[in-house]
């Protein structure tokens, strides 16, 4: 039986391991686990919380940090001001 093991890399910003590359096939960083942003973290954001043009919120990174949705992957979010 063969065991296929993918490699486990570290995020840069908080620490917890994700699975595969640190990069994705385009090129940008690999997300690892977006979760549906809690009110407390809109309100931290700077400005309103963006959303893709159907209107569905962006998820937020592990530094609360905007992600785009599945259905506009290709938006790009700045999460600067």
């Amino acid at each position: 039986m063969s065991r296929c093991r993918l490699p486990a890399v570290r995020c840069e910003h908080c620490g917890a391991t994700r699975m595969g590359d640190a990069v994705t096939y385009d090129g940008r960083p690999s997300p690892h686990a977006p979760r549906v942003a809690s009110e407390s973290v809109r309100e931290g954001h700077p400005g309103p919380w963006p959303s893709c043009r159907h209107g569905v919120a962006a998820l937020a990174d592990c530094s609360d940090w905007p992600v785009p949705p599945a259905c506009c992957p290709q938006l790009t979010l700045d999460p600067t001001p």
